[in-house]
């Protein structure tokens, strides 16, 4: 129900005005704004050439190099949000201007609605970190909080490396070097796993695991 409303919310500029509706008001309300606008709005094609212009070698996609930039991974998660949205809005209307149940539309892309809400919760957590871990200090914290923050991205990307294969977004070369990296990020990580815990205050109950923290 929570990521639902948060889709409800993505779907318009006006997101307090889907207070009081229910699922049939809200289609009614989505469907009435045109597709056009959404797309413009998503500015898709923008994001495609940021993400190529931050890769070296323009068009060639299989290359490693850039995968730790932050300014590429936040391009991907934006692109993925961005997309999703204009998609979920091209079904609605597509639904509903095919004069079916609205309700009945709203259930049918609900896999749509979760997954364009577990994107933009990924997209504010990314941006989050990437900013915090900016304004910090140079330092061991940057480091530590570095790393973990390219393994988020990293694995927020590999997780759903299908769709981003799908959309033209990653090669099968360039999905393979992230796992790498993600791999190589986790080694990294491993010694600085019991002071994170401490850090974070995790009780030992809840690690299950001292020999692997140390």
């Amino acid at each position: 129900v929570l990521l639902q409303l948060v889709a409800k919310g993505l779907l318009t500029d006006y997101a307090s005005e889907f207070e009081d509706l229910d699922q049939l008001g809200t289609v009614r309300h989505v469907t009435g704004l045109a597709v056009e606008t959404l797309l413009e709005k998503t500015s898709a094609h923008k994001l495609l050439e940021r993400v190529r212009d931050l890769l070296p070698g323009g068009d060639e996609w299989d290359q490693e190099a850039g995968l730790l930039d932050s300014e590429y991974q936040l391009a991907m998660v934006r692109y993925r949000e961005e997309h999703m949205l204009a998609g979920v809005a091209r079904r609605l209307k597509s639904g509903v201007d095919q004069k079916r149940d609205p309700g009945a539309v709203f259930s049918q892309v609900q896999d749509h609605v979760i997954a364009l809400a577990h994107a933009h919760v990924e997209r504010l957590v990314l941006e989050a970190f990437v900013a915090k871990v900016r304004e910090l200090p140079e330092g061991g914290e940057k480091v530590a909080l570095g790393l973990l923050c390219d393994l988020f991205a990293l694995s927020t990307i590999e997780a759903d490396r299908a769709w981003f294969m799908e959309h033209g977004r990653l090669t099968v070369q360039r999905s393979k070097a992230i796992t790498r990296e993600v791999n190589d990020l986790c080694r990294k990580i491993r010694p600085l796993a019991l002071d994170l815990a401490d850090a974070w205050g995790v009780p030992p109950e809840l690690l299950r695991a001292p020999e692997l923290v140390g």
